[in-house]
């Protein structure tokens, strides 16, 4: 009978490490995620990095504008009918590429 007492205090013991190390691990989380000033620095070090891949991409798509101003005329021509089949998705497009457009030109004027 011993030997089963044994091997239940030996659970107890197994399970209350367990338990402990689970409470270390998730106060170890919430630590890292309380930690504001951190998480700011790390969060603007992912933004600079992001924009500065932007920046470097906008020559190149400043320089994809005049190809794509030539074949306004033709996609024009195709408008009404798709604006009739899908108005909502039309006036979603047509907010995006006036805010794009509007871009385009900016940097396009920026860069010269």
């Amino acid at each position: 009978m011993s030997d089963t007492k044994m091997s239940d205090t030996e659970m107890l013991r197994a399970d209350l490490e367990m338990t402990r190390q689970h409470l270390a691990d998730t106060v170890q989380q919430l630590s890292r995620q309380l930690n504001f000033p951190r998480r700011i620095k790390e969060s603007a070090a992912e933004a600079a990095g992001t924009a500065a891949q932007r920046a470097k991409q906008v020559p190149a798509m400043a320089k994809q504008v005049p190809v794509m101003a030539k074949q306004v005329p033709a996609r024009a021509k195709q408008v009404p009918g798709q604006a009739r089949q899908h108005p909502r998705a039309t006036a979603a497009i047509g907010g995006a590429a006036a805010i794009g457009a509007g871009a385009a030109a900016w940097a396009v004027l920026r860069h010269k």
